[in-house]
C-alpha cells in the first residue's frame, strides 16, 4: 500500500448477511486524521483478513451491527528501515485520531485484529523443514510476545519481533500495534495459541480478548 492506513467505504456481504460499513464513524475518523484515507482503498480486493471476520461477526451477531474496514501496513517497513515504529507522522496522527474517535463515539466499539502471527519453513524462505524443537522453540517466542499484547504494551510488542529482525515473518505486526494503541489500558486474556504443523509451512496464531 501506498499509504500506512487504507480504509474502504464498500459493505461486506456474507452467506449469513451483510456487514454494512458505518458511514458516520467513517467520516469523524478522516476528519481527525486530516488525510485521505481512501487513497489506497483497492488493497482491500485482494484481502482476506476482514472478509473472515465479517463472517464470524454475522454468525456471532445477535443484532445489527456496522464495521469500518481499515487495512494496516506500517511496520514491517520501519523494521526494514531502522526506524522507530512511528517515525511516519502519519502513523501516531492515524492512530491517535482513531482513539480520540471510539471515545467520542456515543455506542460500543469492539476493536478486532484479523492476522496470523509466525509464518516458517521453506515455503516461507527457511533453509530447513520445522522440526520438534524449532515447533517448541516458536511457541516459546509466540508466548513472550503475546505476553506483551495481553498487556497492552505496544512498545514491548514490537521489540520482541524487532529484536531478531522479524525472524518470525509476524505477518499481523501493524494490525497488533494499531489494535494495542487504540485501546484505553486494562488488558487481554490468551484464550488459545495454536500452530499449523506443516513441516514445510507453519503458520503460527492465537485468541486474544480485552477486557
Amino acid at each position: 500500500m501506498a499509504d500506512p492506513f487504507a480504509l474502504t467505504l464498500k459493505d461486506y456481504e456474507t452467506p449469513l448477511g451483510p456487514a454494512p460499513v458505518d458511514h458516520e464513524f467513517s467520516a469523524a475518523l478522516q476528519q481527525r486524521y486530516g488525510s485521505d484515507l481512501l487513497s489506497s482503498e483497492g488493497a482491500h480486493r485482494s484481502e482476506h483478513s476482514i472478509e473472515f471476520q465479517a463472517v464470524f461477526l454475522r454468525y456471532l451477531a445477535r443484532r445489527e451491527f456496522s464495521v469500518v474496514p481499515i487495512l494496516a501496513s506500517f511496520l514491517h517497513e520501519s523494521l526494514a528501515g531502522g526506524r522507530e515504529p512511528e517515525a511516519d507522522p502519519r502513523v501516531p496522527r492515524f492512530l491517535d485520531a482513531l482513539g480520540e474517535t471510539i471515545a467520542a463515539s456515543q455506542r460500543r466499539v469492539c476493536v478486532i485484529a484479523g492476522v496470523d502471527l509466525a509464518h516458517v519453513g521453506p515455503r516461507f524462505g527457511d533453509p530447513e523443514p520445522v522440526g520438534r524443537s524449532r515447533l517448541a522453540a516458536l511457541e516459546s517466542e509466540d508466548r513472550a510476545t503475546l505476553e506483551a499484547v495481553a498487556a497492552v504494551d505496544p512498545r514491548t510488542f514490537y521489540e520482541s519481533v524487532a529484536k531478531d529482525g522479524d525472524s518470525r515473518r509476524i505477518c499481523g505486526l501493524s494490525p497488533i500495534y494499531t489494535l494495542l494503541r487504540c485501546l484505553p489500558g486494562g488488558s487481554g486474556r490468551l484464550l488459545r495459541y495454536a500452530q499449523w504443523p506443516d513441516p514445510q509451512a507453519v503458520v503460527t496464531f492465537a485468541s486474544i480478548v480485552f477486557e
